[in-house]
């Protein structure tokens, strides 16, 4: 063992020791080198557990590592700190022993950060390690994780920073999606004038001892039809999206025939063009999927889906809406079945949490729901009738513009709704359950009847105005501001005013031709959000807002329900446009 005079470094180094005893490949890492440091650098009056705090916070750069250890460090430390690299008795990563010959000052040979690109360097043990230009901004997502969420593929998470080397390490993805072993992950580095390096992709190791992690299949995304002549189109409702990690491997097997088809996803977890399985309407498939290291043998099931028709549908107690455009194959014949839904109509009252976006276009319409549920439920109560046989009367508001009041617009709907392949609804739904017998029905009947009055779920799916939807719901004169002609304190005056009033609000962002405006905020471009509170923390002012997908939002924001928090300032940049009833 080297000679170390600092009993704690002592005892810390003597445990490496005997760990390298019992296993001679151990090799020290960063996190070791962060413990070694962490005894060096405490003679600035902090303790060693803020030391290591500080130097493992995400985005401090090296250069500001180096700076802290050395305050710290005295030249006695210094010297046991040069015995343990010369001795040797320990082995050091690469990277490793270049972090301590930087705390020493001594000169090292450093890979020259490339004028472009990216490398990612090491395993993933402490995070994401690599070397890019220097100030760059590290961009992350696991595509392992994202398929079961609304995540596009370029929805990515800021992750750390380089230093001035153009070195980065320490950079870990958070909340649902934090890193397993084996998990595929896409880096990618931003640079000062918002370019970015091409992406990098790689298999986490280091992180357990084993892949134990399947690939996650997003069933809801799976669309069959009858494409004739015994085949079926197998394709992805929602292609912006994943179905699964890059190159997983999904099997579909048919309930009736049983015979099974296996396909490999592309680079962006999709299935490849054309692909199609043998079978007839009617039939269901049995999906399973391996990422190459777990259910190999297709063994464990995700779920089934289903392709529409081949069976007799239930009579319509009312005729309904027509299908989106997009939701109708090439020749105007539906792609997506309907089934009658039985569960409750209210469980405990409207909530705006109740309130989730379907595959329709149509933001504007669930995010002004969410609003009214949060601030005036009553109204909701109102609205809707159970006429007792199956049926509902959902009753909307519209102008006379002869008289400038609004008269009541009844409109009778059933309970049957378009599905999905595997059977929960296709547009509008109630968050506490997908299955027919217990899904709250309020919001879907709500936004049925709302497409049946307009026409068809293509007349309410291509966008629209929340301040309509609180006229035609409520009745009553609604407003709409341009953020830009306006200011922080008049705008969240006028939140607060409504919101007091017991009047709901809704905000818009800005169209997608300024989508860059959104790289990494967890806020979307060309989207409307329901604004459910604010906060006043001394003279700071918060808005509360809700995605009317229920989920997706700012990272470290709380539970990934929708809901989150902006200060006004933030609000006043990214989002254009304020409505809400007077």
């Amino acid at each position: 063992m080297p000679q170390i005079s600092d009993r704690r470094l002592s005892s810390l180094y003597s445990t490496f020791e005997a760990q390298h005893r019992s296993n001679p490949s151990l090799k020290l890492g960063q996190e070791q080198v962060f413990q070694l440091l962490a005894q060096i650098g405490d003679r600035s009056g902090w303790s060693s557990n803020k030391v290591l705090a500080e130097l493992k916070k995400p985005g401090v750069s090296r250069e500001q590592q180096v700076a802290l250890v050395q305050r710290g460090m005295t030249a006695s430390e210094k010297r046991d700190l040069a015995a343990i690299v010369d001795s040797g008795q320990v082995p050091l990563e690469p990277s490793a022993k270049q972090f301590l010959d930087a705390v020493l000052g001594r000169s090292t040979t450093v890979t020259p950060p490339p004028t472009n690109g990216l490398t990612i360097t090491g395993d993933q043990k402490n995070g994401l390690s690599g070397i890019t230009k220097a100030g760059a901004q590290i961009e992350a997502i696991n595509l392992s994780t994202a398929p079961t969420g609304r995540y596009r593929v370029d929805d990515t998470m800021v992750v750390g920073k380089a230093g001035q080397d153009g070195r980065f390490d320490m950079a870990k993805l958070t909340g649902d999606m934090a890193m397993r072993e084996g998990d595929v992950v896409r880096i990618r580095a931003r640079y000062d004038d918002g370019s970015t390096s091409d992406w990098v992709t790689i298999n986490a190791k280091g992180l357990e001892t084993r892949d134990t992690r399947n690939a996650a299949v997003a069933l809801f995304r799976i669309g069959l039809s009858d494409a004739g002549n015994g085949k079926i189109a197998v394709t992805n409702i929602n292609a912006s999206r994943q179905i699964s990690e890059p190159g997983a491997r999904l099997q579909l097997t048919n309930n009736r025939t049983r015979e099974s088809f296996s396909v490999t996803l592309d680079d962006k977890g999709n299935f490849p063009a054309n692909f199609t399985v043998n079978g007839r309407a009617g039939d269901s498939f049995t999906v399973a999927a391996t990422d190459g290291k777990n259910n190999v043998d297709f063994r464990e099931a995700v779920g089934n889906v289903t392709v529409p028709g081949g069976q007799p549908g239930t009579q319509d107690l009312v005729p309904d809406p027509a299908l989106h455009k997009d939701e109708l194959d090439a020749a105007g014949k539906p792609r997506f079945s309907k089934a009658r839904f039985t569960g409750p109509l209210f469980i405990d009252g409207p909530k705006a949490e109740d309130v989730a976006q379907g595959q329709i276009g149509n933001c504007y319409f669930p995010a002004a729901m969410a609003a009214i549920a949060k601030i005036n439920p009553d109204a909701i109560t109102r609205m809707i009738k159970d006429n007792g046989d199956g049926t509902f009367t959902v009753t909307f508001k519209q102008r006379d513009w002869a008289t400038g009041r609004f008269k009541d617009v009844p409109v009778k709907v059933d309970a049957d709704l378009y599905v999905r392949s595997f059977g929960g609804p296709l547009y509008g739904r109630s968050t506490n359950s997908n299955d027919a017998r217990q899904m709250e029905l309020w919001y879907p009947l709500v936004e049925k009847a709302y497409a049946q009055w307009k026409g068809s779920y293509n007349d309410i799916g291509n966008g629209g105005l929340v301040n309509d939807v609180f006229e035609a719901c409520l009745g009553q004169n609604a407003e709409y501001m341009a953020l830009s002609w306006s200011n922080e304190t008049r705008v969240f005056d006028t939140i607060k005013r409504a919101l007091d009033a017991k009047k709901p609000v809704g905000a818009g962002t800005f169209g997608s031709d300024e989508s860059s405006r959104y790289t990494n905020t967890g806020v979307y471009a060309d989207h409307a959000y329901s604004i459910l509170g604010y906060e006043q923390q001394g003279t700071e002012k918060l808005i509360v807002l809700r995605n009317p997908w229920a989920e997706s939002e700012p990272r470290n924001n709380g539970p990934n329900d929708g809901i989150f928090k902006l200060k006004v300032s933030e609000f006043m940049k990214l989002f254009q446009s304020l409505m809400w009833v007077e």
